[in-house]
């Protein structure tokens, strides 16, 4: 699961901007940031200092100060409608915006703001989040302010956390909504970038392509994308080099998805000639991918067969654990065939098994970890054990806290999008 803030060693730098004639007046106010919140919230009492620039809708040139204070005050020239705490993205710190200052960045964002400092922005918004400074609906809505962004990292970026919300903060009663509000986001990506690689075309544009093909087919479950990645994965089984490279890799992925038995059957004949190690590894771990329970049970039992390599055999546990249709068979299956799999991972087996549990966000599933690893402790596991367990408290706490704002932010957005 991926880390989207540092937990501890930076400061975040509350900017409160108001307009005064023609002049802004700023208010700095730093303390320390923890990933936790918790941590967080008992966190006052650091003083850092600071080299910080500022940026506003107005001024023609940033203003950089050294913040040596808890609290300072700093003018800015011309009536801003926003100000950005972090011009050029090079401050190591973070910031914490407004809720009207994030909607004015929102709509000036992509036109004002470099690469970099779009994702710095993103990447603030989102540490507010985790700890509960605003609603996970202020960064849903700077990801619609940036629909028109093409640059690969920014969205790259973008992709990673609307993975994690779909995953962890939409029920079940609103994923459908969620889909298709990626579907608006995704599908005029798709359609500038084009469903096929160009002569002359970069790799960036490729990797987007498959980025966003991806995400439409995993996370948005958009029935185009699911429909061509079969026939593209299909394509590449027979001639691997008629595909993109890139493509490929989604489209196996997306396939999987709504995958049958004829198709993992396939998967599983090209394993027994592979014409690379990259095609190989593909296919291989395109095995965890299924969301029929059957099939990855399948998947599981042929992990601790002796047809797969030791050094392969924990990667494929791995990913189905961190399939999220596989996570709780996967889970269940190491403690129930715990000696067969130390037998195949080898002696760090443990490790790699409680670091895989990082992708958990249950309370229970939680208390089973701290179980296994009291039975399984081995030496030089401790810290991927306290990092796994951290993970699913921070995760646990977000679900229970943003979830129910999510739901809300999802239903006023589908009722704004019905009445246009």
């Amino acid at each position: 699961m991926p880390t989207f803030v540092n937990q501890a060693g930076v400061p975040i730098i509350d900017v409160k901007s108001q307009c005064s004639g023609n002049s802004t007046t700023v208010n700095l106010n730093q303390r320390r940031y923890y990933y936790d919140r918790q941590k967080f919230q008992a966190a006052n009492d650091e003083l850092w200092q600071v080299p910080l620039c500022l940026k506003s809708s107005a001024a023609a040139a940033e203003k950089c100060e050294l913040l040596t204070k808890k609290q300072e005050t700093v003018t800015l020239a011309g009536c801003s409608t926003w100000v950005l705490g972090n011009a050029d993205a090079t401050g190591y710190y973070r910031v914490g915006y407004q809720p009207d200052t994030v909607r004015g960045l929102a709509r000036d964002a992509e036109s004002k703001l470099s690469p970099a400092e779009r994702i710095a922005l993103l990447t603030d918004i989102w540490a507010s989040v985790r700890v509960g400074r605003e609603p996970v609906g202020d960064y849903l809505a700077l990801t619609k302010g940036l629909g028109g962004d093409r640059n690969r990292a920014v969205v790259k970026d973008i992709l990673a956390r609307l993975d994690y919300i779909g995953r962890y903060l939409v029920t079940d009663s609103d994923r459908e909504s969620y889909r298709l509000l990626l579907r608006e986001y995704l599908t005029p990506i798709l359609k500038d970038v084009g469903w096929e690689a160009k002569p002359g075309e970069s790799d960036e544009q490729k990797m987007l392509r498959a980025d966003v093909f991806t995400a439409l087919g995993y996370n948005a479950r958009d029935p185009e994308v699911l429909a061509r990645a079969g026939k593209l994965a299909g394509q590449a089984l027979e001639n691997p080099s008629s595909v993109d490279r890139e493509l490929a890799d989604s489209a196996f992925h997306v396939a999987a998805l709504t995958g049958d038995q004829a198709f993992y059957d396939k998967l599983m004949a090209a394993l027994k000639n592979p014409k690379s190690p990259e095609e190989y590894y593909l296919t291989l771990y395109t095995l965890a991918r299924f969301e029929d329970p059957k099939l990855l049970q399948r998947t599981l039992d042929y992990a601790i067969s002796p047809e797969v390599r030791s050094q392969d055999a924990l990667g494929l546990i791995r990913r189905v654990m961190h399939n999220p249709a596989g996570e709780k068979l996967a889970w269940d299956f190491v403690r129930q065939h715990w000696t067969a799999v130390e037998k195949s991972g080898g002696p760090f087996a443990s490790a790699e098994v409680v670091g895989a549990t990082d992708s958990f966000c249950d309370a229970n599933m939680r208390d089973q970890v701290v179980d296994f690893y009291a039975a399984h402790k081995i030496e030089g596991a401790e810290r991927t054990y306290r990092q796994s367990i951290e993970h699913i408290n921070n995760c646990v706490d977000l679900k229970s806290r943003q979830e129910p704002q999510l739901a809300s932010w999802l239903g006023q957005h589908e009722s704004s999008a019905g009445g246009q």
